[in-house]
C-alpha cells in the first residue's frame, strides 16, 4: 500500500521548553512522538495533552531538550531513554544551582510504556 509522509524541521524547531521555561510545580503530559539529535544531544518532539503559553503562543507541539534533570529522572524511573510512544507526565520539582549559569531542573516523571 502507497503511503504519502511530510514533515518539516520547523515543526517545533523555535517551541524548545528551554530552562527558562521551567519553575518548581510546572508540569506537563504528553506524548513523545519522535526522537531527534541537536548539538546538545538526544532531543523529544512531543505532544501535549495541554497547550503551554510559549513565545506569546498556545502551542501543543513542542520540543524537550538534552536537560541533565530530564534524563536523570528518566534513569531514575526504570527507563534509560524515553521512546516513541511514550505517554508522560513531567514536573519541575526544583531548581539547583550549577555555577555554570542555568540551573540544573530537577524532574519527577511517570511514563506509561505499551
Amino acid at each position: 500500500m502507497a503511503e504519502h509522509l511530510e514533515g518539516s524541521s520547523q515543526d517545533v524547531a523555535n517551541n524548545f521548553l528551554k530552562s527558562d521555561f521551567w519553575e518548581p510545580g510546572v508540569q506537563i503530559a504528553g506524548i513523545v512522538r519522535r526522537k531527534f539529535q541537536s548539538v546538545n544531544g538526544q532531543c523529544y518532539a512531543v505532544e501535549l495533552d495541554n497547550p503551554v503559553n510559549l513565545n506569546g503562543e498556545e502551542l501543543r507541539d513542542v520540543a524537550l531538550g538534552n536537560l541533565t534533570g530530564l534524563r536523570m529522572a528518566v534513569q531514575a524511573a526504570g527507563a534509560e531513554d524515553l521512546n516513541v510512544g511514550d505517554k508522560f507526565t513531567l514536573e519541575c520539582i526544583d531548581l539547583q544551582p550549577t555555577g555554570k549559569g542555568n540551573p540544573r531542573i530537577d524532574f519527577r516523571i511517570e511514563i506509561d510504556r505499551r
